[in-house]
């Protein structure tokens, strides 16, 4: 008897259609959620806190839940690292590294990285961190917009054209043909 060869398992579709709707999810939420904690860093170090006490005040609501809790739990790991004693240089090194947060939260961890490493001034690096990040959102829903018009092309062809069509031009066409006739 011949053995049987096992081929490995190949990812569902259904999995693979999972994972990319939920990733999509979590860069829409972070697109939307980002400007706001980016304000709430900017405020609390405004008020006199620190880098470090900025993002633990951040990473406390993870339990907010939505589009703030999905980035927030992005700083609630680069805190959890500065809580095992490690330097805001490398928890947010280590964090970068780890990847699938996107590069906005990048930049926005490496602003702090900096502040605190460098003593670079933050409010106005947040100040156009906002700016930047409030016209990308906006410019992406732009490119959303535009291609929901094309996608509504094809409703509009096969539903409604044919309707009008049915309902406005053939009973003029019927009439017509019926005058026509002596």
């Amino acid at each position: 008897m011949r053995a049987i060869r096992k081929q490995p398992p190949r990812p569902q579709r259904s999995s693979i259609i999972k994972a990319r709707r939920t990733s999509r999810r979590l860069a829409h939420a972070r697109a939307t959620g980002l400007p706001t904690i980016v304000m709430l860093l900017s405020l609390a170090t405004a008020a006199g806190q620190s880098p470090r006490a900025a993002i633990r005040i951040v990473a406390g609501l993870v339990d907010a839940g939505g589009a703030v809790g999905v980035v927030a739990a992005d700083f609630a790991e680069v805190e959890r690292r500065l809580s095992l004693g490690a330097s805001l240089e490398t928890a947010v090194l280590e964090s970068e590294s780890q990847g699938g947060r996107g590069t906005d939260v990048a930049r926005v961890l490496d602003v702090l990285r900096r502040a605190e490493t460098d003593g670079a001034a933050l409010q106005l690096q947040f100040e156009f961190l906002i700016r930047d990040l409030r016209r990308s959102r906006a410019n992406a829903l732009d490119e959303a917009a535009q291609r929901l018009t094309v996608a509504l092309l094809f409703p509009l062809v096969v539903c409604i054209f044919p309707a009008f069509v049915l309902l406005a031009i053939a009973p003029l066409v019927v009439e017509a043909l019926a005058g026509l006739s002596l």
